[in-house]
C-alpha cells in the first residue's frame, strides 16, 4: 500500500501534487474518493481490503481527513492494519485542508507513522516561477515587471490560475500580456487598495488619498465603518511589523510568519519602514477611538473618516 498524508492551505496546489503522484505510477488505477466525517472510517477499511470486480488497483482520495481525530481507536486499529499491507499497491492519500489543531493531535502522529507525509504551503510556492513557466508553455510573452503586478493580485495558486486562464482567453490571439491587460482583466484585492490608501495617507498625499477612497466608495461599495476597520487591522500589522524589522527580520521572513504572499508582504514591509513606530501607534490609536465613536453615534462614518485623512 502506498499511502501519502497532504496537508495544505491552497486546495489547487494540493490537486497539482496529487496529478504529480498519478503521473508517477505506472499502472491504471481506478479513482475513488472519500469523505471521513461522512462515511467514517469503517467504511474505508471496507475500500482498502475489498479487492475491486475487475481486480483493478485503487487510487483513494480521502477529504475532511481532519475528522480522523475523531474516530474511535478501536476503527483506527483495522485502518492502520490495512495501510500496513505490503502486499497491496492501492494508492491512499489522506487531505487535509482545514486550519484546525489536528496536527497537535496524537492520533494524526500515528496516522503519520503510516505515510509519507506531505505539506504544501502558499507562501513556499514560487507563484512568480510557476505562472512565468505556464506562460512560455502556453506560447504567451509577458515582461518580468507585468508578471510582478499579477502576482500581488492574487493571494493563492487558485486565484493565480484563474487569472491566466482570463488573461489567455483575452489575449489569444496576440499572446502579449502587458500591464494594462492585467489592470483591465484582473480584479485587484481590496487589500491592495488599502495598503495604497495607507500609503498615500503616510506620505501625506491627500489628493491621492481620497482619490483612491472616492474609488473604492464607488468600485467596491465599501461602507466607511468598515474601511475603518480594516483600517485598524493594517495599523495593527504595521505595528506588529515594524516591531519585526528592528529586530532584524527581512521580508521574506515576514511573508513566512504571517503566511503571505511575497507581494502583499511586499506592502506590508514597505507601509511599515514609511513611518515611525510612535506615528504609527499614533494613528492606530486614533482609529480606535474614531471606531469606538461612529458606533456610538457620535460621529457619522464617512465625516469620521474624511477627518481622520485630513489631519
Amino acid at each position: 500500500m502506498y499511502n501519502y498524508i497532504i496537508t495544505t492551505d491552497d486546495i489547487s496546489a494540493a490537486n497539482e501534487k496529487i496529478e504529480q503522484i498519478k503521473k508517477s505510477l505506472s499502472s491504471e488505477y481506478d479513482e475513488i474518493g472519500y469523505d471521513i466525517e461522512e462515511e467514517g472510517v469503517l467504511s474505508l477499511v471496507d475500500e482498502l481490503t475489498t479487492i475491486s470486480l475487475f481486480d483493478t488497483l485503487k487510487f483513494i482520495t480521502v477529504k475532511g481527513a481532519e475528522a480522523i481525530t475523531k474516530q474511535s481507536e478501536s476503527a483506527l486499529k483495522e485502518l492502520y492494519t490495512a495501510m500496513n499491507d505490503r502486499s497491496s499497491e492501492n494508492v491512499l492519500i489522506f487531505l487535509f485542508t482545514k486550519d484546525t489543531d489536528y496536527q497537535k493531535s496524537d492520533k494524526f502522529k500515528n496516522l503519520r507513522k503510516y505515510a509519507t507525509y506531505i505539506d504544501i504551503r502558499i507562501k513556499n510556492i514560487p507563484l512568480d516561477q510557476y505562472a512565468k513557466r505556464q506562460f512560455e508553455e502556453d506560447g504567451y510573452k509577458i515582461q518580468e515587471q507585468t508578471l510582478n503586478l499579477l502576482i500581488t493580485y492574487v493571494d493563492s495558486l487558485s486565484s493565480l490560475q484563474r487569472a491566466i486562464e482570463i488573461l489567455e482567453l483575452y489575449k489569444a490571439e496576440e499572446k502579449k500580456i502587458t500591464t494594462p491587460d492585467v489592470e483591465l482583466m484582473v480584479s485587484k484585492p481590496l487589500d491592495n487598495d488599502v495598503y495604497q490608501l495607507i500609503s498615500a495617507f503616510l506620505s501625506y498625499h491627500t489628493k491621492e488619498v481620497f482619490s483612491i477612497y472616492r474609488d473604492l466608495k464607488i468600485l467596491t461599495k465599501i461602507q466607511s465603518s468598515f474601511l475603518v476597520s480594516l483600517l485598524i487591522n493594517k495599523f495593527q500589522e504595521m505595528y506588529n511589523v515594524s516591531i519585526l524589522l528592528k529586530g532584524g527580520m527581512s521580508q521574506n521572513d515576514i511573508a513566512a510568519l504571517f503566511n503571505v504572499s511575497s507581494g502583499r508582504a511586499y506592502y506590508m514591509v514597505r507601509n511599515a519602514k514609511s513611518s515611525s513606530l510612535s506615528k504609527i501607534k499614533s494613528n492606530l490609536e486614533d482609529l480606535v477611538q474614531l471606531e469606538a465613536d461612529i458606533k456610538s453615534g457620535k460621529i457619522k462614518d464617512d465625516l469620521g473618516l474624511e477627518l481622520f485623512f485630513l489631519k
